[in-house]
């Protein structure tokens, strides 16, 4: 990666790259680059100086998130004034209805043929006349010729500079220019002594972008990725409101949907035993809940009847700036979605199941499965349905969200069924009994072995480990002076953690999928194994001690 006093003599597609590569540094100088083009291209739409700014920064937001949209790096510049574009139409939309309505969807970006529109008597920016005056003329102008004319001035751009950046010849640029001046030579009649170009220029001087402004930006970018995590369901959360600005903890997140008390086992060994959104909707629904946002699940319907509906939620959700959660799109789990091409027909985001937990993926047809294999290399399962975040609402209080929290964990703990898998206290017993089925652990096959190799340690231990560890974590956070069952929730807490800790013994003694191959030949062993499922009935011990530690607070909390 290259040291931040290089980057500026970069290009736009050599800085895009790096960019790509997770270089902040180099955003900063494309921020640099362009702050003045998108803030007089925002101004001349919006006309007011404050909102401008809001406009442009949210724009460079909106372009870092989407990044990997722009097929041509090279042309930077125009996709970035196609950004520029739709978030200040998008702006208009949301705090000026009236005046968006006046646009009628008219909006050419080749020709600069957009539809003449006031958002009122403009603001009082200087106390002088003059200066007033020169504001007046200027906003007078259509807006073919006020777009250019800002932007040269604003912050001192060539005429090439603002040809290359509205995608227009040069010659094109200057006589727009040249004919604005015009105009505005006749709009300023009454005050014939002054030269109109040096006037303008002294006036958009005064109301160029502060130098801080693209450290302000990158500030405000979040880098989307996923938290650390095993369960899918919350990294992809947890990712999401990162960017949204909801600060929540990892651990609160596990408690309220379940995630840190869950355990499911399918007697085939199925490799999704740790995914928590098994349990459906729900989990979903309590995080929501507890963090007091509004949400909607929209399901793609047999047959792909809703395969446009998905498109379209999905594309108006990331032009509102809020990323979507979707199930299927690449491998079987959840991932996030934060950005579009081709009218919504492409998505782009992160899933584990791409490169890493951090992995960009570009998936076509992301809403249908898309055979064996699909285009970035993995299993095609296709999407079946997404989650989009809303507003936010009346949060619940703490008490009771940790009572609501306490009565989901110990139906989950609980209960022995659920969809097809052995839940709770009841799949440790299936767990440790699976271990201990010799048939099922034919020695030197490599190929039997290595899959359980893959269930055991990689899915079920450590998401079971990291389970754990969140529920300590989740009642220690909750468990605060005057909360009624506090004393069994500090109890339950630390047994938990014990739980987290034998688990931890058992990753150990477990052969991983990447062990040698001679480790993983190694899960025949009928010893190994026992002592496997000796540690998966400890485990058990702890689990069944607290969830009667929880019950009991349960109790204390519902009658105080």
């Amino acid at each position: 990666m290259n040291s931040g006093e290089n980057v500026p003599q970069q290009t736009d597609a050599q800085l895009v790259a790096l960019t790509r590569g997770g270089n902040r540094e180099a955003y900063g100088t494309l921020v640099a680059r362009y702050q003045g083009h998108v803030y007089g291209l925002a101004y001349s739409l919006v006309e007011d100086w404050t909102d401008a700014q809001d406009v442009a920064q949210e724009t460079f937001i909106r372009a870092y998130v989407n990044l990997g949209q722009l097929r041509e790096p090279a042309r930077f510049a125009a996709w970035l004034r196609r950004v520029t574009f739709g978030v200040t139409v998008n702006w208009v939309k949301a705090h000026r209805p009236a005046l968006f309505a006046q646009l009628e969807g008219r909006v050419d970006l080749e020709t600069l043929e957009i539809p003449d529109f006031r958002p009122g008597p403009a603001e009082v920016v200087e106390k002088r006349e003059l200066a007033r005056a020169v504001l007046r003329a200027v906003e007078s102008l259509p807006p073919k010729y006020r777009v250019p004319l800002t932007m040269f001035h604003l912050d001192g751009l060539s005429y090439q500079k603002v040809a290359d950046f509205l995608d227009i010849p040069l010659g094109t640029a200057k006589s727009l220019i040249h004919r604005a001046r015009a105009k505005l030579k006749g709009a300023l009649a009454d005050y014939a002594s002054v030269e109109v170009t040096p006037m303008v220029q002294e006036v958009f001087d005064e109301h160029r972008l502060p130098e801080e402004f693209a450290q302000k930006v990158l500030e405000g970018v979040s880098d989307l990725r996923h938290d650390r995590t095993d369960l899918t369901l919350v990294g992809a959360l947890m990712s999401l409101l990162e960017f949204i600005g909801d600060d929540v903890s990892k651990d609160y997140v596990m408690g309220v949907s379940g995630g840190a008390f869950k355990l499911l086992w399918h007697p085939k060994w199925c490799p999704s035993s740790g995914d928590l959104a098994l349990l459906g909707e729900e989990p979903i629904r309590r995080v929501f809940r507890a963090i007091g946002r509004d949400y909607e699940m929209v399901m793609r319907a047999e047959g792909g009847a809703r395969d446009a509906e998905l498109r379209q939620r999905l594309v108006e959700s990331i032009n509102h700036g809020r990323p979507v959660l979707a199930f299927g799109v690449v491998g079987p789990e959840t991932c996030i979605v934060a950005g579009y091409e081709e009218n919504g027909t492409v998505a782009l985001g992160h899933s584990y199941f791409h490169d890493g937990s951090q992995g960009y993926f570009r998936k076509g047809n992301w809403w249908e499965g898309a055979g064996p294999f699909d285009e970035v290399g993995e299993f095609g399962h296709g999407c079946s349905g997404i989650v989009m975040v809303g507003e936010k609402v009346k949060t619940p209080g703490p008490r009771e969200v940790l009572r609501e929290a306490l009565d989901w964990a110990v139906e989950l703990i609980r209960a022995p069924e659920r969809g097809g898998y052995v839940s709770g206290l009841a799949a440790y017993d299936e767990w440790a009994a699976a271990l201990q089925r010799d048939e099922d652990f034919p020695a030197g096959d490599l190929e039997a072995l290595d899959f359980k190799c893959l269930v055991n340690a990689n899915v079920v231990t450590c998401v079971l480990r990291e389970a754990r560890a969140s529920a300590a974590g989740f009642l220690r956070e909750m468990a605060r002076d005057g909360v009624p069952g506090r004393d069994d929730l500090m109890a339950a807490a630390v047994a938990y953690q014990e739980e987290a800790d034998i688990i931890v013994e058992a990753e150990k003694v477990a052969p991983y999928s990447w062990h040698p191959e001679e480790r993983r030949l190694q899960m025949a062993d009928p010893e190994l194994r026992a002592r496997l499922a000796g540690l998966v009935l400890q485990a058990k011990e702890k689990d069944e001690w607290a969830v009667r530690r929880l019950e009991r607070a349960l109790k204390e909390i519902e009658s105080g």
